[in-house]
């Protein structure tokens, strides 16, 4: 089973909103990116069911322009 994953964090409203390119049932939110990214690590774990999995994060442009 694969690994290392994309995932794509923008800024919706107050949360950052976190999902897998590879897999788009995976994806989930956080306050700030740090908690989105620590959630979607879990998701990937409980869903794929891949212990320890390695992400490539990408900010949206939007996103990156704001901090």
């Amino acid at each position: 089973m694969r690994k290392n994953f994309t995932i794509e964090i923008e800024k919706d409203g107050k949360f950052y909103i976190a999902q897998c390119r590879e897999h788009s049932n995976c994806f989930t939110q956080g306050k700030t990116i740090e908690e989105a990214i620590r959630n979607i690590k879990e998701v990937i774990e409980l869903i794929l069911e891949v212990k320890t999995p390695e992400l490539n994060v990408i900010l949206k442009k939007e996103l990156i322009n704001t901090l």
